[in-house]
């Protein structure tokens, strides 16, 4: 995951070329640069990006960073934070590399608690899971009110207003914890190879090790505690790892629009 970067200015003519750092990949159907800032992809929806890929976004007073914009679930308008699908990535990172963001975000990544504390503290977000098991089923959960804290405290979550395809695993044992990686002290973390809201330990962990096949054992694998991609309701199980996440936020005030 690329590190923030600063622009003295966003807004340029759309005839321009070569764009400032702060555009590009910010571009309008048809291959024109757009002479707005996008602070998210439901900005970037709403004047008429409807391709779903990297853009970048701006955040006042000029922080950007690449997102991948999913433009097509549910309406589109949605800025991917997480999304794992073949194990190219390790979730297993400290602080410092959950804070920045890791990975890339065409792929496997981790946008950075940093990055989602600012774009959640724009306004009222929600959030959607999408979910895949190993037989090419699909849940999904949506969380009417998401957001997190800074980093001084923990980078605490705050979720709640649950519907979905799946039983609830995350809102209701998750809400209100802070955020721990396994250089943090917390043996939740250390157990689980994994950065997640853990409380005592998790019944949801997306962020753990990706098991291709799904189901994996402690004994097997030398393990002192499950570490998997859980979402226990739907498996009622602890040890099956989900084959593909996507976590994604967008405005609560999202209106879907005309083509």
């Amino acid at each position: 995951m690329q590190h923030m970067s600063r622009s003295s200015s966003c807004t340029i003519n759309v005839i321009k070329a070569t764009p400032p750092l702060s555009m590009r990949n910010t571009l309008a159907q048809g291959g024109q640069y757009l002479s707005f800032c996008p602070s998210d992809c439901t900005s970037l929806y709403h004047n008429g990006v409807r391709r779903s890929g990297v853009y970048t976004i701006v955040m006042s007073p000029g922080t950007t960073f690449p997102v991948y914009c999913d433009m097509e679930t549910d309406g589109g308008g949605w800025t991917v934070f997480q999304r794992r699908r073949d194990g190219s990535v390790s979730f297993n990172r400290g602080w410092a590399e959950y804070r920045d963001g890791f990975g890339e975000a065409q792929g496997e990544h981790w946008l950075g608690n940093h990055h989602v504390h600012l774009l959640t503290s724009q306004g009222h977000y929600s959030l959607r899971i999408d979910m895949q098991d190993w037989s090419h089923a699909h849940r999904h959960a949506l969380y009417q009110s998401f957001r997190i804290d800074d980093e001084e405290n923990q980078y605490r979550l705050h979720v709640s207003g649950f519907s979905g395809t799946v039983e609830d695993s995350f809102g209701w044992y998750h809400d209100q914890h802070g955020f721990s990686t396994p250089d943090t002290g917390n043996i939740c973390a250390e157990i689980s190879h994994a950065g997640w809201w853990f409380h005592q330990c998790f019944y949801t962990n997306l962020n753990g090790v990706y098991y291709k096949g799904g189901r994996y054992s402690l004994r097997a694998h030398n393990l002192l505690g499950p570490d998997g991609i859980v979402w226990f309701s739907w498996k009622d199980s602890d040890f099956y790892s989900l084959k593909g996440v996507t976590m994604m936020i967008r405005p609560q005030s999202f209106r879907r629009l005309s083509p």
